[in-house]
């Protein structure tokens, strides 16, 4: 600070007394007395209308009079009535006031007290007698003053201790704090300093007419002046001749350039350690006393507790601050798996879902936080049959449980199910989290790698064996053929050589499809319309399909882009497709149908053909050998076993793959799964034009 604040007295100010009477040289003369022996402030006034009209002043300057000597007999306005007016005024009712009369009878002077009279005197009086009198009702007003002021003063610590105790920042917490400081100790200077690396250093230094920069004061040693004592020996101090005082040192006691005559400090102790002080310079309406400490140190108090909490608080902040970022970066971790993932509570209801779970749902988050897991992705009112997390809950164990279903492309699906408990403190607060592991394409390519081992072996097999037959088969057929020939038809050996070229015939068309099963053929891959070869195979089987009272649906997306793909090998296997479904529907009574279908996959990159019928369908023992050359379901003779077995070879050469679904009385569905730009060719293939 650049100025120095000016101090008032230390001492109170003299009490004004108000002499009123009628006769000026008793009036003068009392005024003298009472000046010399006291040196009191008088003021004289000659008559009740003169008395009321400095009173009345008095109220609207703000002066006190702290005693009227009223003399009782004066003309038009009497003592009693000036009395009368002071006790109705609602500023003035309080003013000590003593009577002065010349009648020595009992009357008056009850007269005189009934009418509020704090005390009277008899003229003549002695002048010593009215001065006791004075001073005694003086001093009696003083104490009442300062029972009053410390009565206020209590009360406004209540008010401050309340309001700063509601305050959680501290930078708030000292502006009360000083606000404080110069309401209950009435000072010119207030400050509050805190411990910062070791010294004492002012974070709020304020005047009664503004807050005073505390950027360029300088930081205290904390063992130096009254300041350090107050701090070390954590005990508030005041003084109120500071400069007369061994202890004060004007360089750390005070602000730079500012003239200290009385101080109070009282340290701010939290959990029994010092880390601060609060002071106040120059007292205003007198000195420091006992109790203004006591009040000072009650507020150090308040301060110190409100300061601790503004710590707490802000380590609470921080740490939630920290647990907020914690969980926002495992939050983005569980949302970059793809995996869903999710958390309940012991009453089924999602706590925590992530992205990967929430996008599967079509949802938001805020949609399912707080639902039941199996209502928001159900739509159940029960927990799901399949669903193991009531013993998790429970019993706070890890578990695993497998789902198998079939999903909206007829494909079966299959996922892992793991749920872990998550600890906790409180029984009641049972949580777990549920993780599920997709399993459906790991196991398609155990399934696809375990059936393509099945058909090299298979078919190498089968390329020796037919080899082998061949070559004997051709001279049976031929001989069978050359007997026919020289045999009339009437012989009785026509007829068992007509058996044995039957027989010959088919087991070449036996040997004939183990060598197309076997052999590598040349692939033609051409880009062209899928729909286009399905029309072109239906075409040729319509007489057959219209003879066996079977219908086909035709359900061909418009929209599919050409694919690439050996169009004479995928028409053999939709042929093959149609003649399995319409012999399988053989058993139906009637409304035969086969439904065919088109469809982009949901990976774009490649497109979906699916043949279902309403036939008998198949079990599970018979869908696990369906695609096995000389495996059948149709009845003896009727079926090689190869169709489907070729199939397969011919869909996986085009680096597709094609699936059955099926059950009992439930019909079949065959998916086959095609790229629409192959990349696949064997060594005999050769790509299209």
């Amino acid at each position: 600070m650049s100025a120095t604040l000016p101090l008032s007295e230390s001492n109170p100010p003299p009490s004004h007394l108000l002499i009123v009477d009628d006769e000026p040289e008793i009036a003068e003369s009392l005024a003298d007395y009472l000046i010399k022996k006291e040196g009191f402030e008088v003021s004289i006034t000659s008559d009740g209308e003169e008395a009321i009209s400095f009173l009345a002043a008095t109220v609207q300057n703000q002066t006190e009079i702290d005693l009227v000597l009223l003399d009782m007999r004066m003309p038009n306005l009497s003592g009693l009535d000036v009395l009368t007016w002071i006790r109705e005024h609602p500023d003035l009712r309080y003013t000590r006031v003593v009577l002065l009369t010349a009648a020595a009878g009992s009357s008056e002077k009850v007269e005189a007290l009934t009418a509020g009279a704090d005390d009277y005197i008899t003229k003549p009086y002695r002048p010593q007698e009215l001065l006791a009198r004075v001073k005694t009702i003086l001093r009696t007003q003083q104490l009442e003053k300062q029972l009053q002021r410390q009565g206020q003063q209590l009360a406004g610590l209540n008010r401050l201790a309340q309001t700063v105790a509601a305050k959680l920042e501290q930078t708030e917490i000292l502006e009360t704090a000083i606000e404080g400081i110069h309401t209950l100790m009435e000072v010119e200077l207030a400050a509050v300093l805190l411990l910062e690396g070791g010294k004492l250093r002012y974070k709020n230094l304020r005047n009664r007419d503004g807050e005073v920069p505390v950027t360029a004061l300088p930081s205290l040693a904390t063992d130096e002046g009254i300041m350090g004592l107050a701090y070390n020996e954590q005990r508030a101090i005041y003084l109120n001749q500071a400069a007369a005082d061994g202890r004060y040192q004007p360089t750390t006691d005070a602000p730079p350039n500012y003239d200290v005559q009385s101080l109070v400090i009282a340290p701010l102790l939290v959990r029994g350690r010092a880390v601060g002080v609060i002071c106040g310079y120059n007292k205003q309406d007198g000195r420091f006393t006992d109790f203004d400490l006591d009040i000072f140190n009650s507020l150090a108090s308040s301060v110190s507790e409100a300061v601790e909490n503004a710590w707490l608080f802000q380590r609470i902040r921080q740490r939630q601050q920290e647990l907020l970022e914690n969980r926002n970066t495992l939050q983005a971790l569980i949302d970059g798996i793809p995996n869903p993932i999710y958390t309940i509570n012991d009453e089924w209801q999602l706590v925590a879902v992530n992205k990967a779970k929430v996008d599967e749902l079509d949802a938001t988050l805020e949609e399912l936080v707080g639902q039941v897991c199996y209502r928001a992705f159900y739509g159940r009112v029960a927990p799901c049959d399949h669903c193991l997390m009531s013993h998790t809950l429970s019993e706070k164990q890890a578990g695993h449980w497998t789902l198998n279903y079939k999903g909206d492309d007829h494909l079966p699906r299959e996922w892992d199910i793991n749920a872990y408990p998550i600890p906790g403190k409180q029984a009641s607060s049972a949580r777990a989290v549920v993780v599920w592991q997709d399993r459906t394409e790991e196991r398609r390519l155990e399934s696809s790698l375990l059936q393509a081992g099945k058909l090299a072996a298979i078919g190498q097999l089968a390329a020796g064996v037919a080899h082998e037959i061949n070559n004997p088969l051709t001279a049976i057929n031929a001989n069978a053929e050359i007997l026919k020939l020289t045999i009339p038809p009437d012989d009785e050996n026509y007829e068992s050589v007509d058996l044995i070229q039957q027989a010959g015939e088919r087991a070449t068309r036996v040997v004939r499809g183990l060598l197309d099963f076997a052999r590598q053929e040349q692939y033609d891959f051409k880009a062209d319309d899928i729909n286009k070869s399905i029309r072109q195979t239906l075409a040729l089987v319509q007489y057959q399909l219209l003879t066996a009272d079977t219908q086909v649906v035709q359900n061909l997306a418009n929209d599919l882009p050409p694919i690439v793909a050996s169009w004479e090998h995928l028409k053999s296997v939709w042929l093959n497709l149609v003649i399995n479904a319409r012999d399988a529907l053989q058993v139906v009574a009637q409304d035969r149908q086969i439904e065919i279908t088109t469809r982009l996959s949901p990976d774009p990159n490649y497109v979906q053909v699916l043949f279902r019928d309403n036939g008998k369908g198949m079990a599970a023992a018979e869908l696990a050998h369906i695609f096995e050359p000389f495996y059948t379901t149709k009845d003896p003779g009727k079926g090689t076993g190869l169709g489907l077995a070729t199939s397969h070879r011919i869909i996986e050469q085009h680096g597709g793959e094609i699936n059955v679904v099926s059950a009992p009385g439930e019909g079949a569905t065959f998916i086959v799964r095609l790229p629409i730009n192959s990349g696949r060719k064997n060594e005999m293939g050769r790509w299209g034009d």
